[in-house]
């Protein structure tokens, strides 16, 4: 069977699944409710749905991440598909935006194996809903299922690969500015993104820095073999998993679904800070995570791809995060409290930043928080609150709710012109960061054995 001969499906307004005949990929069978958008005072989401796309069919894992040549363009040729989005904004800023004057707009892109609901929690989202949050504080939101996850479509999964994904961010993007989600033109974008959307959103901006901002939240450039694959390894094929083996693209080998246990792995939650609740609403919700996109982000940690980025960028990383902040996370280390305001935060912070800042072009005006008693999914502890202040922070200082900060924010954020470290890989980081004292065999073996078993 040909690529232009295989069906996808396009969730309808009202969320029931119809079949459309769209080269790329298999349909989807019924959809989950994954609770999103949440309702919440003043909110209002005026475009929620599939958004035209087209994901490349030939991408170089290498070739846009040499220093100087990150615009390379290899979007083409390329298959069309669907990625399903919600925009959303208070009333008061949509009343503005319908006048001329439309909120800056912050693009959310989940990790593996998440989707919508890891930025608009449905349990307690008075609570964990970052997009609330920032609706409430003035911004407009665009909170994505990638390609490939929930919601959106599942193109054949060898399409479906960290820079494809960065096309797709670019070309969403785009739309934003050109009015086309939504009917509102946005004059300022901002990019924030969790884990492997961090991945993503930091090879869009190497190759386009064509944002206002980029804050990147679990991810940094020195992850951990050891516990990250052991994440990646808590999965099945997706036909073999209850969740979604009676999807039809599920016959395809390349989409994995975490077994129902993977979420008690310790280096997603911190667990003393954890509700039970949240990990219970997150395990029933999980998404896939194709093979090519666990294949395809490596190389950007040690080739130089971050220095090509010359956009404000923030990073947000959890204190306990095993994953990403280095040996045992004592690059995450902070004296950080719960009590502390954003700026305290990130002045604790001042040893990750600059362990971070070297991978990362001068022009970046990179800068860096801890958030304290957290672990990789740093926005779904019980300080969520903490973490969304801290994204509220940084994007106001950087962009402003209108975008009235930006032009002065980069006058003033960069202390000297680039130099030769700025277009040099980071060669400190060529030998991955091995734990000193690897988690033990248990903590990866016990739920998976807890699968196996039922227990």
């Amino acid at each position: 069977m040909g690529v232009a001969a295989l069906a996808l499906v396009q969730p309808a307004a009202g969320g029931a699944a119809e079949l459309t005949a769209l080269p790329g990929g298999l349909p989807n069978g019924p959809l989950r409710d994954y609770g999103t958008p949440t309702a919440a005072p003043g909110k209002t989401c005026p475009f929620t749905g599939n958004i035209p796309v087209s994901l490349p069919a030939i991408t170089s894992p290498v070739g846009t991440s040499i220093p100087g040549l990150a615009a390379v363009d290899l979007s083409e040729p390329s298959v069309p598909t669907n990625v399903y989005g919600e925009l959303c904004m208070s009333e008061q800023a949509l009343a503005e935006a319908r006048a001329g004057h439309p909120p800056a707009v912050l693009v959310l892109v989940h990790g593996i194996t998440y989707g919508t609901y890891y930025w608009d929690f449905p349990y307690e989202p008075q609570t964990y809903s970052t997009v609330n949050s920032l609706v409430g504080h003035g911004y407009a939101t665009l909170n994505l299922d990638r390609v490939g996850d929930g919601r959106s479509d599942h193109p054949l999964s060898a399409l479906v690969n960290a820079p494809a994904q960065a096309e797709v961010v670019h070309q969403l993007v785009n739309k934003l500015k050109a009015g086309q989600i939504g009917g509102v033109p946005f004059g300022h974008v901002g990019l924030v993104g969790h884990s492997y959307g961090t991945v993503i959103n930091w090879i869009e901006s190497a190759i386009y820095n064509d944002t206002d901002l980029d804050i990147g939240t679990g991810y940094s450039d020195r992850v951990d073999p050891v516990t990250a694959g052991s994440f990646i390894a808590m999965a099945t094929p997706a036909l073999a998993s209850a969740v979604q083996r009676n999807q039809p693209w599920a016959i395809d080998p390349g989409y994995l679904q975490p077994l129902d246990t993977a979420r008690g792995l310790p280096q997603l939650y911190y667990a003393p800070n954890a509700d039970p609740a949240v990990i219970d609403t997150d395990r029933r919700l999980a998404n896939t995570v194709t093979v090519g996109e666990a294949a395809t982000f490596v190389p950007r940690e040690y080739d130089g791809t971050h220095k090509n980025i010359t956009i404000p960028t923030f990073s947000i990383q959890g204190e306990y995060d095993i994953m990403t902040c280095g040996d045992n996370a004592q690059e995450c280390s902070t004296d950080a409290t719960g009590a502390d305001d954003p700026a305290a935060v990130e002045q604790k912070s001042a040893h990750y930043t600059q362990w971070q800042s070297t991978a990362m072009n001068s022009q970046s005006c990179f800068r860096g928080a801890v958030i304290p008693d957290a672990s990789h999914n740093v926005a779904l502890h019980r300080n969520a609150p903490q973490f969304q202040a801290q994204v509220m922070f940084f994007a106001d200082q950087a962009m402003g709710v209108h975008g009235e900060n930006t032009a002065r924010y980069r006058q003033v954020c960069a202390t000297h012109g680039p130099g030769i470290f700025d277009r040099l890989p980071e060669l400190t980081r060529l030998v991955p960061p091995f734990p000193v004292a690897p988690p033990p065999l248990s903590a990866v073996t016990g739920p998976l054995l807890g699968t196996v078993t039922g227990n």
